[in-house]
């Protein structure tokens, strides 16, 4: 099963990651193109990830604006932080062989080579793609034409013979189910009921909380609904949820940029 793995940086370019595996999809069949999922902090899935990178032949790094921008712990860029899954991924391509291209969306430049950790800086010296919203129809054809020509799979209008190796679906099928295990996990540890004492500290603790923990469950109540959508929905469903986030990012821009933070 030939497959391409898309990973990006939500909070820098989810939208343009979003219609870029819409296109791919549309030209080079719907099982070929994966997006990846988020993975919380807290969380380890690095085996399940390096799986994922190892049933795909090429991955796109999706690289905005902000894509190295700097962290908030203490580091000069987010790429740096230990538990930053987005060079864990490319860590993980290059570690396996898997042929890389880098994106660049939303006006972004190739980050300088220093700015990169080693394990990454290769990047900076592959050949780019670049996708921009005048020239975004002609960008993509070119970019298929040249994945084409990395991937001979994809130039057929067959589907190759599968191997015995698991497809980058069902890892990431996998993955999302231990996500929303570990929601449903947290949310039960967070309803569990106190303990029988009758301190009256807890027993005001407990009043108090009452409207946070009311407001959490409907927070952890959309996500499971949101990730239910990004798991199980039809494309057409994930091409709408899609352009509304891209919506959203565009109008959070417009708001930074008019209050004078971007």
């Amino acid at each position: 099963m030939t497959g391409i793995f898309v990973s990006y940086r939500r909070d820098d370019s989810q939208g343009f990651a979003g219609r870029l595996t819409d296109d791919l999809s549309d030209m080079l069949g719907p099982d070929a193109v994966f997006r990846d999922i988020e993975i919380p902090f807290g969380s380890d899935f690095t085996d399940i990830l390096h799986r994922a990178i190892a049933a795909s032949d090429i991955l796109l790094v999706v690289i905005g604006r902000h894509w190295a921008a700097d962290s908030d712990q203490g580091y000069e860029s987010r790429l740096f932080e230990p538990a930053d899954w987005v060079r864990i991924e490319i860590e993980a391509a290059f570690a396996q062989g898997k042929q890389v291209v880098p994106v660049l969306v939303g006006g972004a430049g190739m980050p300088e080579i220093n700015s990169l950790p080693e394990s990454i800086r290769k990047v900076s010296r592959l050949q780019a793609a670049a996708l921009t919203d005048r020239h975004w129809d002609a960008q993509i054809t070119e970019l298929v034409e040249r994945l084409r020509t990395m991937c001979p799979f994809l130039a057929q209008d067959r589907e190759p013979t599968e191997g015995t190796g698991e497809t980058p679906a069902e890892v990431l099928r996998e993955l999302g189910g231990r996500l929303l295990d570990e929601v449903v996990s947290r949310e039960k540890r967070r309803s569990l009921p106190p303990s029988h004492s009758t301190s009256y500290i807890l027993r005001t603790a407990n009043k108090l909380g009452r409207g946070l923990s009311k407001l959490l469950t409907l927070v952890v109540t959309l996500t499971l609904f949101y990730s239910a959508i990004r798991l199980f929905g039809d494309e057409a469903m994930l091409r709408h949820l899609d352009a509304l986030e891209s919506r959203l990012q565009i109008g959070w821009e417009r708001f930074l940029h008019y209050t004078g933070q971007l």
